[in-house]
C-alpha cells in the first residue's frame, strides 16, 4: 500500500509542477586540487559581436559546489566566491576558453551554428580532406555554416577553413 502511495505522489508531483530548465553540463576534467570541474554551458550568455564586453557571467561546479562567476577574458581570470582565480589546470584553462569564445555567439544568426571543439588538438583544413591550415589546441566554440558537406563544416576561423564533424559537438 505504501509503495503505491509513493508512486502515486511521485507521479502527481512530476506532472503538476513545472519542469526545471535543463542545464547543459560539460565535464572538463580535474582542477589542480583534483576535484572535477563541470561547466554549465547554458549559463553562458551570447552577446553577438556588436555588444561583447571583455567578460561574461557563467556558472561552474567544483566537485558538487556551485559557483556563479564572472570572467575577465582580457586578463585570463575569473572571480567567484569573493576571490580572483587564474587557470592552474587544463580543465580551468578550457573553462575560460569556452566561456570567452562562446560569448561571441550571435543569437539570431541565419545559416550559422556553433560547435564546440571538444578534444583538441583539432586541424582546420583549407578544404574537406585538404591541407591543414591551422590547428586549434584548446576547447573553443567556433561558428560554422549550418549545412555540412559530406561531414565537413565550413567555418570562418583561420581565414575560412573546414573541420570534420568527428572533431566537434553542437553548442547551443
Amino acid at each position: 500500500m505504501i509503495k503505491y502511495l509513493i508512486i502515486g505522489l511521485s507521479t502527481l508531483l512530476c506532472t503538476s509542477l513545472p519542469q526545471a530548465v535543463k542545464a547543459e553540463m560539460l565535464n572538463l576534467g580535474s582542477a589542480s586540487t583534483g576535484q572535477p570541474i563541470t561547466l554549465d554551458t547554458a549559463s553562458i550568455p551570447s552577446y553577438g559581436t556588436q555588444g561583447a564586453s571583455s567578460g561574461a557571467i557563467f556558472t561552474y561546479y567544483l566537485g558538487r559546489t556551485r559557483f556563479n562567476a564572472e570572467v575577465n577574458c582580457a586578463r585570463g581570470e575569473w572571480e567567484s566566491g569573493g576571490a580572483t582565480h587564474r587557470p592552474q589546470s587544463k580543465a580551468t584553462r578550457n573553462m575560460l576558453s569556452i566561456v570567452c569564445s562562446a560569448r561571441h555567439r550571435e543569437p539570431n544568426a541565419e545559416d550559422k551554428g556553433y560547435m564546440l571543439i571538444f578534444d583538441p588538438p583539432s586541424n582546420l583544413r583549407s578544404r574537406p580532406n585538404g591541407q591543414v591550415a591551422c590547428t586549434i589546441d584548446e576547447m573553443v566554440v567556433i561558428p560554422v555554416y549550418a549545412e555540412p558537406n559530406n561531414g565537413w563544416f565550413s567555418t570562418s576561423w583561420c581565414g575560412g577553413t573546414w573541420i570534420h564533424r568527428s572533431q566537434v559537438r553542437p553548442f547551443y
